[in-house]
């Protein structure tokens, strides 16, 4: 079932960072269940133009008229809750088309511009007893076409943890479902007849900065706002203090051989160098490349990246394996200042998190 409304007038609003955390709406939902009422959810799943809030946002709605959350920061709720109160009624889930044409914008004044898809099901603990907060998963629900709210949660091996899908969607589903794990992406498929969210649900990514400097000050602030967590390492304890890094998630002081030892870097890690020093950095970069962490960047000019390169080479590490280092870090913005800096290698990182394969929100997949 489809519907539409129209004339969205959307309130000037922002968030911390574009992170939607789906066990909040987990606890929230259970703790409502356990009261004996009966829940609604309401999930933003398709953006398109601008549009306060990100993919994956949620909207609770219990049948004692509770709410929590927001799908549009404020400019659609209202109609969102009737809908939800019609879905806890009849039990049918349904997706939701809230578009704003130009003259609707122009007669209701301020307007984001945007349309959204929002798909509203009633909410059951049954499919989210063995989410755990802290893997990365893709979860993967039908929102229109045959098998409407059925859904398959996969992890971070493409292996499904419990699902209610049909078999015929899941094998022309998975490259979609794929892409979502390397990107992290939510984004809108269609596969045969069928539209499916794959919402991908992440823990936050973690940033390691080796070298407590000023643009490691600035650059810890600047990640912590957009999601990471951050962890700093240096060996001068007058350096590594909480003052000087209020937003630090841990601080380590330690030489790098040990405080790579300390470290579980994976795929989901972001490596950042701050030192000239290459007895500092090498221990660094070896390890960080051995682990095939996610990405990889070094402080210095070409010209010392250069030597840098040179020296990794005569240590044995592949020329493959060299490419993988970003030298000199950061996008050349012409930065001046820690500060600038440190947006330059931000604006890196959040590249390198994002890459996708079609740099697209949504995709057609044959059958």
């Amino acid at each position: 079932m489809v519907a539409t409304s129209s004339g969205i007038t959307c309130p000037n609003t922002s968030s911390k960072d574009d992170t939607v955390e789906l066990a909040p709406s987990i606890q929230v939902a259970n703790r409502w269940i356990s009261e004996g009422k009966t829940v609604a959810v309401a999930t933003l799943v398709r953006v398109s133009g601008p549009a306060p809030r990100p993919l994956g946002s949620r909207f609770l709605v219990s049948s004692a008229g509770d709410m929590e959350g927001s799908v549009s920061g404020g400019c659609v709720e209202n109609d969102v809750f009737m809908h939800a109160q019609q879905v806890l009624e009849d039990q049918r889930p349904v997706l939701v088309d809230y578009g704003i044409s130009d003259d609707v914008a122009f007669e209701v004044g301020l307007s984001c511009g945007g349309a959204i898809d929002v798909f509203i099901e009633n909410w059951t603990d049954e499919m989210w007893r063995h989410f755990d907060p802290q893997s990365l998963v893709v979860i993967a629900t039908v929102v229109a076409g045959p098998a409407t709210g059925s859904r398959g949660v996969f992890d971070s091996k493409l292996e499904l943890v419990v699902s209610d899908l049909p078999e015929s969607l899941l094998a022309e589903t998975e490259p979609s479902v794929r892409n979502a794990l390397e990107t992290e992406r939510s984004a809108i498929v269609r596969v045969g007849e069928s539209e499916l969210f794959l919402e991908a649900v992440a823990p936050p990514p973690r940033l390691v900065i080796f070298g407590a400097v000023e643009i490691g000050q600035a650059l810890c602030a600047l990640a912590s706002r957009v999601g990471f967590t951050v962890i700093v390492c240096d060996p001068r304890a007058a350096f590594t203090t909480p003052d000087r890094f209020p937003d630090a998630t841990e601080i380590i002081t330690a030489w790098p051989e040990d405080a790579v030892e300390q470290l579980d870097f994976d795929a989901r890690t972001f490596v950042v160098v701050l030192s000239h020093d290459h007895r500092y950095e090498d221990p660094v970069v070896k390890a960080a490349l051995l682990r095939n962490v996610r990405y990889l960047g070094a402080m210095g000019s070409r010209r010392t990246h250069g030597k840098r390169l040179q020296r990794l080479a005569e240590a044995g590490v592949p020329p493959e394996t060299l490419s993988r280092i970003h030298g000199p870090i950061g996008l050349d913005l012409g930065a001046e200042g820690a500060g600038e800096t440190a947006v330059e290698i931000l604006a890196e990182i959040v590249a390198a998190r994002r890459a996708s394969e079609d740099g697209g929100s949504e995709s057609t997949v044959a059958g």
